[in-house]
């Protein structure tokens, strides 16, 4: 009986075998396994991309980049970790370490991990807890193959699975106490509680007390700038009472790490943390596009993550342009994706996406726009459309399709529009996509 796709991923016996098989597979079942082909190649024109597909704006990329490396330049002593659950893609990451200057990333899974070292990358924090025994001995075997982990805990059971698991592989493992900071999600509640446990660890052979994890994931999203620092700023003093309760009790913390994208400033800023985490600002979305700042901006980072899509269908009775970017395409938990300005540029307008289905997307002009005539592209036209939400949006895709190039003037015709003048520079596998294994 000829192997099925199922069979043929599971040939690869290694961890690192079954992550690269998204990208190098193929099994003669019937031909290569579609899901496993790349949408573009390098050189390659935009036009000539497979849709839907994920692109990567490089120059917006870059000085999304520069722009948080120079913002980090005025909190001296504080590292940038940037996080990796926005792109599980090594390659982003490697680029993100040179244009920030900095050392290590976060990952949030313990796949996205060995995506990471995988691809090179030696200095990595689970920013999370790891509790199921199998994941425990991967994790501690990418730490004795060499790449530096560290990992959250916040009981002692935890604590000791995870010494255990090293001691077996003959490493060790940096460990921080997760502190609940507000989002009630883990981590202890009291600074008693991470004292114990960082006594606890500091008698253990093959497990390192690093310091603590303090992070509200909940307000990165608050809009209003002043409400946003006021409860970080809670945030902070509840990082301030665990480190103190650590230091008086003779266990100083090295590290504190948190923030993210829209409150790495204030955590910087605030004297107890030595580390940030910031991810999406990288990619940008819809969602972080609409917190505002401390002058009243927003858009604070410039849209360098785009779902490429073509027009499939149109209909003026109904008023609408059904394109091929459904529910496999792109994330809604936060809100729907949003056309490139390009269009409104062009007719004066946008049009809205809603949800029309698994493979269908429908973008409908808008139905106050009465003394406009409706114009609707056409098919077989190449769109763009911002993510509402960048990570999960990711996570349905296995490649990121980065180019150079998409910039926009004043488009005249809606090739234009989607930037077909771009060029692609670089296929990359989302090594650490999926549910979280």
């Amino acid at each position: 009986m000829r192997a099925g796709p199922l069979a043929c991923r599971a040939l690869g016996g290694l961890q690192h075998a079954r992550i690269s098989s998204r990208a190098s597979v193929r099994c003669h079942a019937g031909g290569t396994i579609s899901a496993l082909r790349p949408p573009a190649t390098a050189g390659g024109q935009l036009a000539e991309v497979d849709t839907p597909a994920l692109l990567l704006d490089l120059d917006a990329f870059e000085h999304n980049c520069e722009k948080l490396r120079k913002a980090m330049v005025k909190f001296p002593g504080v590292a940038v970790r940037p996080h990796a659950k926005a792109h599980k893609t090594a390659e982003v990451a490697a680029l993100q370490l040179k244009l920030l200057r900095a050392s290590g990333v976060c990952c949030q899974k313990v796949v996205e991990a060995e995506a990471m070292a995988e691809g090179g990358l030696t200095d990595l924090l689970l920013s999370n807890e790891v509790v199921a025994k199998r994941k425990i001995e991967r994790l501690a075997g990418l730490a004795a193959a060499g790449t530096r982990i560290s990992v959250c805990f916040e009981s002692e059971a935890n604590l000791r699975a995870l010494n255990a698991a090293a001691a077996a592989q003959g490493t060790h493992l940096d460990v921080l106490v997760e502190v609940n900071v507000g989002q009630d999600r883990c981590g202890v509640d009291r600074p008693e509680e991470a004292v114990a446990l960082a006594a606890a660890a500091k008698a253990l052979d093959n497990v390192r007390f690093a310091g603590i994890q303090a992070y509200h994931g909940g307000l990165q999203h608050i809009r209003d700038p002043q409400e946003r620092a006021a409860k970080v700023g809670q945030v902070v003093d509840r990082a301030r009472a665990a480190a103190g309760a650590l230091t008086a009790a003779g266990h100083p913390c090295g590290t504190v790490t948190g923030g993210g994208t829209g409150s790495f400033r204030i955590e910087a800023g605030s004297g107890v943390f030595t580390e940030v985490q910031p991810g999406s600002f990288a990619f940008n979305d819809v969602d972080y596009s609409k917190n505002v700042q401390e002058d009243g901006s927003v858009n604070e980072w410039e849209q360098s993550l785009w779902v490429l899509t073509q027009v499939m269908s149109t209909n003026e009775g109904r008023a609408l342009a059904v394109v091929d970017a459904g529910t496999k395409a792109v994330s809604l938990d936060s809100g729907p994706p949003r056309l490139h300005s390009g269009f409104e540029q062009m007719y004066g307008v946008t049009m809205e996406y809603v949800s029309g289905g698994d493979e269908h997307g429908k973008l409908l002009w808008p139905q106050g726009a009465y003394q406009m005539p409706m114009q609707l592209p056409p098919v077989g036209s190449l769109l763009l459309l911002q993510p509402g939400h960048c990570d999960p949006t990711v996570n349905l895709y296995d490649h990121i399709v980065s180019v150079r190039g998409l910039r926009f003037g004043a488009p005249t015709d809606f090739r234009q529009a989607a930037g077909a003048q771009a060029r692609v520079e670089a296929v990359w596998s989302v090594r650490g996509r999926g549910p979280g294994h």
